[in-house]
């Protein structure tokens, strides 16, 4: 029996186990903005307050993001507008979500369909194929300072706005949502006024971050997945190609299980609320790649992937070629 039929028995929505964890939520969200709000200005109360604000931001995309794959509840119009709202909170469009996350899933460890990824991946021959500029542009966009910090705010704050594939999914999408982001924010700073709305901006930002270091972690390690159109193999690259962050209980929690990517890129129909309990049952057929802080935070030194050795590489692995100069 193949792992994914092992795993169907966990593919069904819980209705009221879902609305509960909306409920924790949305508590964690505006309990964070309050808590922040009230000791702005005491450090380690902020920083707590931060975390547990961004675990409500990403437990909300979790949430929006199983409902784009109709598994978070099991009525596909609660999905749908369930999903739409929760765009207020993720600033994504749920339709421009829905499609381009559909797209990554398609087309997991598809070397010949990198734009459906979160990340530009070049290969060490099309590196060493660029020219100056080519070079210099991939060696930014792929520094830790771009990565994780610079790359996150300008998805968040603007590239979401009019996210990729807009004429595909609908401006409706996008100005609904917008509305909604715009809405949410100016009751933070009507009600809460500029503490709140400082607070807030402060953690929208460490949350994207931290979201960005999970998805970067998640999909670009030494050993992922990568193979040209043709041979890939759906349940290798689920599983291959996504990593499993072994952070712990308290990450499991604050991330909605985020930290068992592999499976659900497996299965997108479980959710999440439900992934944990699949992979322990699971723990014997998955041999998943599992990383602990400091490798996850390492991961960002992987570069480029090499199609001789099938694994990722940093910028200093390459062998420049040999000039050799004319004897006298």
């Amino acid at each position: 029996m193949s792992i994914r039929k092992m795993a169907h028995p966990f593919a069904a929505p819980q209705d009221g186990v879902a609305v509960i964890h909306l409920i924790i939520t949305t508590i964690m969200y505006f309990g964070a903005i309050a808590l922040g709000t009230a000791y702005f200005g005491n450090y380690p109360i902020m920083a707590l307050a931060i975390i547990i604000f961004t675990g409500g931001g990403i437990r909300f995309f979790g949430a929006q993001h199983d409902c784009g794959h109709a598994a978070h509840f099991s009525n596909r119009t609660v999905n749908t507008v369930v999903g739409v709202i929760l765009g207020a909170f993720t600033a994504h469009p749920y339709f421009a979500m829905r499609h381009n996350h559909n797209l990554h899933h398609r087309h997991i460890g598809n070397l010949d369909e990198r734009d459906a990824h979160e990340v530009l991946t070049w290969t060490v021959a099309e590196y060493q194929a660029a020219g100056f500029w080519g070079k210099a542009f991939y060696r930014t966009y792929r520094s830790t300072p771009v990565i994780y910090f610079f790359g996150p705010i300008f998805i968040f704050f603007i590239r979401y706005r009019i996210p990729k594939n807009v004429s595909k999914t609908g401006w409706v999408d996008v100005i609904l949502q917008n509305g909604l982001m715009i809405a949410l924010w100016s009751a933070i700073y009507m009600i809460g006024g500029s503490t709140a709305f400082a607070f807030f901006m402060i953690a929208n930002v460490f949350a994207a971050c931290f979201g960005t270091f999970m998805v970067y972690a998640g999909h670009n390690f030494e050993d992922a997945y990568w193979e040209h159109e043709g041979g890939v193999d759906f349940e290798e690259a689920s599983l291959r190609g996504a990593s499993v962050l072994d952070f712990g209980p308290i990450f499991h929690f604050l991330t909605y299980n985020f930290a068992f990517h592999d499976l659900h890129h497996l299965y997108v129909k479980i959710p999440a609320y439900r992934l944990k309990a699949c992979h322990e049952a699971l723990a014997d057929e998955l041999h998943p790649t599992r990383m602990g802080w400091g490798e996850a935070i390492a991961c960002v030194k992987w570069k480029l992937w090499d199609e001789d050795s099938k694994r990722m590489v940093r910028f200093s692995d390459l062998k420049e070629p040999v000039v050799l100069q004319p004897a006298e």
